[in-house]
């Protein structure tokens, strides 16, 4: 099995946006940083909206973003030198969130069930108060 590359020891080629005005520079990892708050959920949906679409119940690349960026070229190992990832099958849990309301269960059925349950609460201590002074 191949040994994991550690990612400090990458180089990478950066190209300038304007290359008229900047050269084609090979930096080391430690020197690229990107700014705080760059990456953000409205950015990411942006993203994806711009550049991927819904097929067959998938989300795919667009064709023209694969033309543009000649990501047809690549595969996973140009982005990523190790072994591909192994994924660990976990079977789906419980629906999360509120639990679904019963169609029976109306708010007139759950007025009158607690005004019973209140009854019978204070029906037990009187039954104990009335069985003792028999007693007596």
């Amino acid at each position: 099995k191949k040994a994991i590359i550690d990612p400090s020891l990458f180089k990478y080629k950066v190209q300038p946006i304007k290359k008229d005005l900047y050269e084609t520079v090979t930096v080391k990892a430690s020197q690229l940083s990107r700014r705080k708050h760059l990456f953000s959920r409205d950015r990411l949906k942006l993203f994806l909206k711009q550049h991927c679409e819904p097929q067959d119940g998938v989300i795919k690349t667009k064709a023209t973003s694969i033309a543009k960026y000649n990501l047809a070229e690549q595969n996973f190992s140009f982005f990523f030198p190790d072994d591909p990832p192994t994924f660990i099958f976990s079977p789906a849990s419980r629906r999360r969130g509120r639990p679904p309301k019963r169609a029976s269960a109306s708010l007139e059925d759950e007025i009158p069930a607690k005004q019973n349950t209140r009854g019978k609460r204070n029906k037990v201590p009187r039954e104990k108060t009335r069985f003792q002074k028999q007693k007596e």
